[in-house]
């Protein structure tokens, strides 16, 4: 099983990534975020997962290890095969993942395609638990009106990713929701 790759980024096919290791091309499924990343880079290294499969092996790479432990519990979820988690990964940063199912936030889950409602409660359900080694390894907590500023900013058009990835961005020592909402903005225009 291949576990870690470090090689040269050549290009990429089909939204996935070919990564150049000692003259051998390795195509490794990333994330839209991975592969922009990636493809600037001269050398990179990826966590990777070997999925072997009857008719394929196919290698998912991931730029933190705490992304790869993601996707592989993601993949423990019935119902959620390989492609549903990387759009899973794809969303946000691992911390606000695990905030997302530990808040049981089902809007912002369900914001993947092909993650319905019941999907994103069994993921909850199922995840809670295995999440909790996780839990210490978060830099970051969500504030109490967090769901709130969600909410506003999804009902003025954002998607629930765009949403949380401005959420990272805020300070911790702003608190106030409607503060909170306006830098949020402020991050995503």
């Amino acid at each position: 099983m291949i576990s870690y790759l470090t090689g040269k980024p050549t290009f990429d096919l089909d939204g996935t990534l070919v990564l150049d290791v000692r003259d051998v091309g390795y195509r490794v499924f990333v994330t839209p975020a991975t592969l922009t990343w990636a493809l600037m880079q001269e050398t990179v290294s990826l966590w990777v997962h070997t999925l072997v499969r009857e008719t394929s092996m196919d290698l998912y790479g991931f730029e933190t290890k705490n992304e790869l432990y993601f996707f592989e519990k993601l993949l423990d979820v019935s119902g959620i095969g390989p492609k549903s988690a990387l759009g899973i990964i794809s969303l946000a940063s691992t911390d606000t993942l695990y905030q997302a199912i530990v808040n049981q936030n089902l809007a912002f889950l369900t914001s993947v395609p092909g993650i319905g409602k019941k999907t994103a409660e069994r993921m909850c359900v199922e995840l809670k638990d295995k999440l909790k080694d996780y839990a210490g390894e978060t830099d970051r907590q969500l504030h109490d009106g967090d769901n709130d500023v969600v909410e506003a900013l999804v009902a003025l058009g954002y998607s629930p990713a765009q949403a949380y990835q401005a959420l990272e961005k805020i300070p911790d020592d702003i608190t106030e929701t409607n503060e909170r909402i306006k830098k949020a903005l402020g991050y995503i225009s």
